[in-house]
């Protein structure tokens, strides 16, 4: 059975399970409460009379006990943040990470130390997001340093557009309930951090990664790109450069996450060919410290961490001899991200990291053995065609909901940038070691910046071709697990990963047909007026079948209701206003 072959499979989806009940179903903790403890008793006696490898009262009881634990896990870090109240306070603070400049000053993420009430002190829980509305960053505030502030604490709430992205439950999920805005008068305190965690000093080192770029020449765009690439920093690169690279198919390589730390760990695994056979563990021993290194200087984002975590448990597991222990052990580094932190599961790179390693451990043996090549360029090409593909094959259908188009070149894109990312990551790399020695490092900023040169102009021609990207499309939920999952067993039955024929292929098509039917037929049945939310200002929108009726404002039609269209098949009709 899959499930003895991939144990964590029986204990990573009842979890999931048991997060998902408790984000829809978030009034019944007592049934969950009273159902762990029952499993948990029934576990007990099974486990003391010795029977319960195959008993399935056992695996009914351990089912039961994860969906518990999922609901449990979700409803306690949802209410982890304390409430505060909405009025003016005085507040200390720790700073969570550098300001980033923002549209009227600059923004950053801050934990609450204290609060002041009166005469009294309380320690809430949670964190802020602040905005400082100022001219200019302050350079002196880093990651540890302390703030006390004089704020009024609004509660994050969304904006209730159809179909609009849930900010208030991911920052939930970060541990964030209230943001506030301030400036420079409000600021009643400030001292530098006299010892830093170990999450803090790593946005540090990245920092000091940044301004050892700067000092070896690099600057300008070339320096926002390699800073892109390395940590993951796109505050130097124009809204139209991003904009380039996600109408190219390459956006991915500037969110530094499995691509990277993949990148790396197959580098070493190449350098340290000579340890194999009874030698592999050595091999592994090696490579995931240097992976955890790598994690280290690029600040440890969530994505970096999520990766680091993954591949690391990718390396325990290669050291296995079973057929399924790469797939074993990236569920086994989802449970754990799961059980620390459920909200992960809702989050758009958990989602679209997972899904692409997946689909690489099922299928790009099989794929890349169907084409045989001697040449070894010719031969390293094609693993790149064929990682990309499996790889874009799993993550289609969420990339289209998310971001509402689909890049039809993305393969002569990733074929090129791809290498060059893993030479300007292993570049940027040497020249932090040889940063003392100006020459050289002088030498390393040249390459890096020859290269950013080039994978700037080759995404922004590829982006400007005509007919290279699908526009404004998009799909539902239901669409997206379907069109996923039909991938899947398409895959399965034309590789032959699996002994299974095209008809559960057939049937998961069948299945999206049909939702696809329910959401139009839902849709045209619709005559409302539609209120979107946009940037504080109400735009009243008529939704007549599957038909938007827009005032034209000379603006153009507004994310918010394109979103909603692509989402839910509906076409725009500009209409002159009254």
């Amino acid at each position: 059975m899959l499930t003895r072959e991939i144990p964590f499979l029986r204990l990573t989806v009842p979890l999931c399970a048991g997060v998902l009940t408790a984000e829809c179903l978030p009034h019944i903790t007592a049934a969950a409460v009273t159902a762990a403890v029952i499993s948990l008793a029934v576990m007990t006696v099974r486990i003391l009379r010795k029977s319960y490898i195959t008993d399935m009262i056992f695996g009914s009881a351990l089912l039961l006990f994860m969906v518990s634990s999922g609901f449990m896990l979700r409803s306690w870090e949802r209410h982890r943040p304390s409430v505060m109240q909405e009025e003016r306070q005085e507040v200390t603070l720790r700073l969570s990470g550098y300001p980033a400049k923002s549209n009227n000053g600059c923004s950053f993420r801050a934990k609450i130390i204290s609060v002041a009430e009166g005469d009294s002190i309380k320690h809430p829980e949670g964190s802020l997001l602040l905005w400082f509305m100022t001219d200019t960053i302050p350079s002196g505030w880093k990651p540890g340093d302390l703030l006390r502030v004089k704020v009024i604490p609004v509660r994050v709430e969304n904006n209730g557009n159809p179909c609009e992205f849930n900010y208030r439950r991911w920052l939930e999920g970060q541990g964030i309930r209230y943001m506030a805005f301030f400036r420079a008068s409000d600021i009643t305190g400030f001292s530098p951090a006299t010892r830093r965690s170990l999450g803090e000093s790593s946005l540090v080192a990245a920092r000091r990664m940044t301004d050892a770029f700067r000092r070896a020449g690099l600057q300008g765009e070339e320096l926002g790109l390699v800073m892109a690439l390395t940590i993951g920093d796109k505050e130097l690169l124009e809204k139209e450069r991003l904009t380039s690279f996600s109408r190219s198919g390459a956006m991915h390589i500037m969110a530094v996450s499995g691509l990277h730390v993949g990148m790396i760990s197959m580098a070493l695994s190449w350098f340290l060919f000579f340890l194999k056979g009874k030698l592999r563990w050595v091999r592994a021993l090696l490579i995931m410290p240097a992976l955890w290194g790598f994690a280290f200087l690029t600040g440890m984002s969530p994505s970096v961490l999520r990766a680091t975590i993954m591949f690391t448990f990718l390396q325990t597991g290669s050291l296995l001899n079973r057929q399924s222990s790469g797939m074993n052990s990236l569920l086994a580094s989802a449970f754990i991200l799961i059980a620390v932190h459920p909200g992960v599961i809702f989050e758009a790179g958990f989602q679209l990291s997972y899904l692409a390693v997946a689909f690489i451990i099922a299928f790009y043996n099989s794929l890349y053995r169907l084409i045989r090549l001697k040449n070894r360029i010719l031969d390293y090409l094609w693993q790149m065609t064929a990682v990309s593909l499996v790889a874009q094959a799993g993550t289609i259908a969420l990339s289209v909901r998310l971001f509402n188009i689909f890049p039809l070149l993305f393969l002569l894109t990733n074929t090129v940038v791809i290498p060059i990312s893993f030479v300007v990551l292993a570049v940027a790399m040497l020249l932090l070691i040889v940063s003392p020695i100006p020459p050289v490092a002088s030498l390393c900023a040249m390459i890096l910046d020859r290269l950013a040169a080039f994978t700037l102009g080759f995404t922004g021609m590829i982006s400007s071709m005509q007919h290279g990207v699908i526009m404004n499309i998009g799909m539902s939920v239901s669409e997206t697990i379907m069109l996923t999952v039909m991938t899947a067993l398409l895959l399965a039955a034309l590789l032959r990963t699996a002994k299974i024929t095209l008809t559960p292929a057939l049937v998961a098509a069948s299945l999206l047909i049909i939702c696809n039917t329910v959401k139009t037929a839902g849709e045209i049945r619709q005559d409302r007026i539609i209120t979107y939310n946009i940037r504080g200002d109400e735009l009243h929108v008529r939704q007549y079948g599957r038909r938007l009726l827009v005032p034209a404002t000379g603006k153009g039609v507004p994310a918010e209701v394109m979103k909603h269209a692509c989402t839910r098949g509906l076409k725009i009709e500009l209409i002159e206003p009254g």
